[in-house]
């Protein structure tokens, strides 16, 4: 370990909060969780906090559950090499001894004063009772359904959307997706806490089982849309349990960044280019989309898809229909995947943007930054799409229904062309910032480690506010011994 990284471990703590950050990636790591962790660490970081990150290697040759440290940003990141070969039954998706080792390793050797969980898949639920065990305080932000739904979305293998779990039909779902983890496919018959199972039903709902007591652990719950917390609040965790607190969007640099680069352009007549944006999966709707697109028979509206063409869960049909449909309609283009950085640019040759989800989005940050930059954006109604603070520029559409989308393309085409490149693109209102997020999150940090750790932080702001803190108020009592035993152990 470099000096540089040791220092920022001992250094003494006069100011702040050492925050630990646990998910499946963290930047340069591509992915809508990934970003809003580099943008939230960042606003930490400003406000005179230490953040500790740990987060999954996924393409690293080293030793399985080997640990890498680096410094990216300022921030200390520790990278746990993790290739998901060791999964023997669907219990493994929850639990496995190595992650949990790994999580408390970690938490051992970094002073975090609290851990907010942004993503626990590839550690395994149980990452929640690791940090529990070691005395931290736990947040948890619920950014999909992977605590319910291995496959993340709530979205079946037959392409049908579920509204909550059922043991037998997420058992079928499970078999058709991974049959070797499954009892009926040869996977080993245990369940989450060891007990044998008699088939696949019993196994979805001893998963099920598991991940909700691994929800009672966290002191805050947390989920980006009223809409996701309904669809938990249905699985069994309790009314009031789960905060809303929607996602931040870096709006203003955004937008200053995609008009400068727009303003460089050249002109492009009467054709329009519309762009969808993010992870292309069955249940993104994306296909179904381009379809509707293409049927209108405009041969000046171009539709961009960027984004990765890859196999859902070992499902090749969504990627292969569309290279298909691309290759006989040169007015389908798919871009490929794209690094955060190049969003703006990406944005920039974009007229609209469309989010033709067919799952319960939870949160569907693509849309918001494309009326960051002053977009149109056509949103299905599906999950937290339609909870906008404002729908201006915002048409909500039906899921799943060709005719609906293809007449509110032809009548944005008509529209754009008759508006001519002087049409306006101002950014929507009541979008909520990065830096917001981060506030409120500070707020909630700093009450945790009061009542957890019986501590008063010393920190350079108002918690949650931009207002400086005085000498006096940042004065620190001494802890409470009872509930610092922990700090006593490892020294901190």
């Amino acid at each position: 370990m470099s000096e540089e990284l040791a220092g920022i471990g001992e250094r003494a703590r006069e100011q702040g909060l050492d925050i630990g950050l646990l998910a499946m990636g963290f930047p340069p790591d591509v992915g809508g969780i990934e970003t809003q962790l580099g943008q939230i660490a960042a606003q930490f970081l400003a406000r005179g906090h230490r953040v500790h990150v740990l987060c999954l290697d996924t393409h690293s040759t080293r030793a399985p559950y080997s640990a890498s440290d680096e410094l990216v940003n300022g921030v200390r990141v520790r990278r746990i090499a993790y290739r998901y070969h060791d999964h023997r039954a669907l219990a493994d998706l929850a639990q496995r001894q190595a992650a949990d080792d790994a999580v408390m390793a970690w938490l051992a050797e970094e002073p975090c004063d609290l851990v907010h969980v942004h993503h626990a898949s590839g550690f395994g639920a149980a990452a929640l009772r690791a940090v529990h065990d070691m005395g931290r305080p736990l947040l948890l932000s619920l950014h999909d359904y992977w605590m319910l739904c291995p496959r993340g979305q709530m979205w079946r293998n037959d392409g049908v959307l579920c509204e909550e779990p059922q043991a037998a039909v997420c058992g079928a779902c499970l078999r058709a997706t991974w049959p070797q983890l499954m009892p009926s496919g040869g996977g080993e018959p245990r369940g989450a806490a060891g007990e044998p199972l008699s088939d696949d039903a019993a196994a979805a709902q001893s998963r099920l089982r598991h991940a909700l007591a691994m929800l009672e652990l966290p002191q805050r719950l947390f989920t980006p849309s009223s809409a996701a917390r309904a669809v938990f609040e249905r699985a069994g965790v309790p009314r009031g349990r789960i905060q809303v607190i929607g996602n931040g969007v870096e709006a203003e640099a955004l937008a200053a960044r995609v008009a400068a680069l727009r303003a460089g352009l050249a002109p492009r007549g009467k054709q329009l280019r519309i762009g969808v944006l993010g992870s292309v999966q069955p249940s993104k709707g994306v296909l179904e989309f381009a379809r509707a697109a293409l049927a209108l028979g405009d041969a000046e509206l171009f539709i961009e898809v960027h984004g990765e063409l890859a196999d859902y869960h070992g499902d090749p049909s969504t990627a292969r229909a569309l290279r298909e449909l691309a290759a006989r309609e040169p007015r389908l283009e798919l871009r490929g995947a794209f690094a955060h950085a190049d969003l703006a640019r990406v944005l920039a040759g974009l007229d609209a943007v469309a989010v033709p989800s067919l799952w319960n989005e939870v949160h569907g940050s693509s849309a918001r930054e494309a009326r960051a930059a002053g977009l149109p954006v056509f949103v299905s109604d599906r999950g937290g799409l339609v909870e906008w603070d404002s729908r201006e520029g915002v048409e909500v559409l039906p899921a799943q229904d060709p005719a609906a989308w293809s007449a509110a393309l032809q009548r944005f085409a008509k529209a754009a062309r008759a508006a001519g490149p002087q049409r306006e693109r101002a950014p929507g209102p009541g979008l909520r910032s990065a830096r917001q997020l981060a506030l409120e999150l500070e707020s909630h940090y700093v009450e945790l480690v009061r009542e957890q750790l019986g501590r008063e932080p010393r920190l350079v702001f108002e918690p949650g506010s931009e207002a400086r803190r005085g000498a006096a108020a940042a004065a620190a009592p001494k802890p409470a011994a009872a509930t610092n035993w922990w700090r006593r152990i490892l020294g901190h």
